[in-house]
C-alpha cells in the first residue's frame, strides 16, 4: 500500500459556474477542496451520497430541506444521502466537502478539463 498525499491547492480541478472544485478521493471516500468567491451558488440539488462539509474560510449560507443555516471557519455540516441542499457563499469561502462513497462524476470532470 502507498501513501496519498498532496497539498490540495495544487490538485487538478473542474470548474461549476464560478465554483471550483478539486476532488481527492481514496478507495470509498473523497475530500474535494471547494474555492468560492462572495455570491456564488451552488444551486438546489441532491445525490446518492453522504456529505459532510467543512468551512475553511468565509462565510456559507447552506439550506438543507426547508432548514437554514449560516457556517463559518471551524464549523461543520452533515447532509444525508438524497436531501436536498444548496449553498450561498456571502463571502469568499473555501471549505472541503467530505463525500461517501466516491464521486465518479467529478473524477470525470476533472479529466475532461
Amino acid at each position: 500500500m502507498k501513501m496519498k498525499a498532496v497539498q490540495t491547492a495544487a490538485l487538478k480541478g473542474f470548474s461549476m459556474g464560478e465554483i471550483t472544485l478539486r476532488p481527492f478521493a481514496g478507495d470509498n471516500m473523497m475530500v474535494v477542496r471547494v474555492e468560492a468567491p462572495k455570491g456564488a451558488v451552488a444551486p438546489g440539488h441532491a445525490h446518492p451520497h453522504e456529505q459532510i462539509s467543512m468551512i475553511i474560510s468565509g462565510s456559507v449560507r447552506f439550506r438543507i430541506g426547508n432548514e437554514e443555516r449560516v457556517l463559518g471557519p471551524g464549523e461543520l455540516v452533515h447532509i444525508p444521502s438524497q436531501a436536498e441542499h444548496e449553498a450561498e457563499m456571502l463571502e469568499d469561502a473555501l471549505f472541503l466537502d467530505i463525500f461517501q462513497p466516491v464521486r465518479e462524476d467529478f473524477l470525470r470532470k476533472v479529466e475532461e478539463e
